[in-house]
């Protein structure tokens, strides 16, 4: 076991974005280590901002926090975008005085904002607002979570050394990202901060753990593709003369990387709490992520399916496509590209750290759509993204529930 950093034992954790779906759970894995957390949120819906964060904790949890826990737990109610993060001056100094560690997992993850602007202030700006407030030449050290899609568009290998290489993006989101690891990255320098970046791949709920919270917008997304393939499966799918294939976007041979949440905080904690270690960036990710047409013959396998199979084009339109391949092309469409396209995410520097302490997890993409897909048996479902497309609709552009 990697011995704790006496920083990351001795001082403070401060955690922005704790309601998110990284940010939540890192808080619980603090908390349940025994670290004293300052978790930056804001209120939403009418609720205040401690009131929200403990009842999406608590979600995340599966049952009420126990006091210990709740008793180390300090909500913010702040503002990334202002300065002194929108708090006031006792508590910066409390933070400048108490904190030694920084995980800032807060953004915007809709991949194509209305608002330019904001989208920018909250990625760019609101880190240097965290430096600011509570960097007093203390030796706090900055946690970062990026993703591991700053490598844009490739079909190469990205190591995790690399950063802008001339790639082209898929999105705002990827390009944002990388602009935010530049930012960072020059202000921790100009201070003497050690900074840490974790490129975390596509994270999804576990499907190993028992009642497990599939309530994250990216897992609802999968979860309800493979629960449309059982009601598929049970309607017309048992009428043989009926039976039509299921085309899904996207190409056969590509690799979709997709990481439990288990992992991804398992491997943050691990590598975070290692003093000996300098700071560097880590891909957090599956090392061998299996194919798109392996994880189509799982769903056939589980559901004893046929007609499953990939649609090999980006842009023609699927030919007499029926109304549940176009519930599905409408469930899957803010992640197209990804379908197309095999990225390679070298992972060395991570698994130096993380061998014998946390392993990596493979083919969590095909245990959670076959579970997924398995509990369609019993389970009539109908997911909340699935609603057929009218012509000209772009609501899906805004859909704030893709990567980290």
């Amino acid at each position: 076991m990697l011995g704790w950093d006496h920083r990351m034992t001795a001082d403070g954790v401060f955690v922005t974005g704790a309601t998110g779906f990284i940010g939540r759970h890192l808080v619980l894995g603090l908390l349940e280590r025994g670290f004293r957390v300052f978790a930056l949120t804001r209120g939403a819906n009418g609720m205040q901002a401690g009131d929200r964060l403990i009842r999406v904790l608590q979600s995340a949890y599966g049952r009420p926090l126990p006091e210990q826990m709740l008793a180390r737990l300090q909500p913010l109610d702040g503002d990334l975008v202002k300065p002194d993060l929108g708090l006031r001056q006792h508590v910066v100094e409390q933070l400048a005085a108490e904190v030694g560690q920084i995980f800032h997992c807060a953004g915007d993850t809709r991949f194509f904002p209305k608002d330019r602007a904001a989208y920018r202030a909250i990625h760019l700006d609101g880190p240097l607002h965290i430096l600011r407030a509570i960097d007093r030449g203390q030796g706090v050290r900055f946690h970062h979570v990026s993703t591991a899609y700053v490598a844009g568009r490739r079909n190469g290998t990205a190591f995790e050394d690399e950063l802008a290489v001339g790639q082209s993006f898929r999105n705002p989101y990827e390009r944002v990202k990388l602009e935010a690891e530049q930012t960072i990255r020059s202000a921790c320098e100009s201070r003497g901060i050690g900074l840490t970046i974790f490129r975390p791949s596509i994270v999804i709920a576990d499907p190993r753990v028992p009642n497990t919270n599939w309530s994250d917008p990216i897992s609802t997304r999968f979860a309800g593709f493979a629960r449309l393939c059982g009601a598929y499966r049970r309607t017309v799918g048992r009428i043989r003369a009926l039976r039509p294939s299921l085309r899904v976007r996207g190409s056969g041979e590509s690799a979709l990387n997709v990481v439990p949440i288990t992992y991804v905080i398992e491997a943050m904690l691990a590598i975070a709490a290692n003093g000996r270690i300098s700071p560097g960036t880590f891909h957090l990710v599956d090392p061998t992520p299996p194919r798109n047409h392996e994880l189509l013959d799982r769903i056939t396998e589980v559901l004893g399916l046929r007609g499953l199979e990939p649609f090999e084009h980006r842009t023609l339109p699927i030919e007499g496509a029926s109304l549940l391949e176009r519930v599905v092309e409408n469930l899957l469409r803010p992640y197209q590209d990804y379908f197309f396209e095999s990225p390679i995410f070298d992972d060395h520097h991570a698994r130096r750290i993380l061998n014998g302490v946390v392993e990596p997890r493979s083919a969590t993409a095909i245990e959670f759509l076959a579970r997924a897909a398995d509990t369609s048996r019993a389970t009539e479902f109908t997911p909340i993204h699935a609603s057929v497309p009218q012509k000209g609709d772009r609501s899906l552009e805004h859909a704030g529930d893709h990567f980290p």
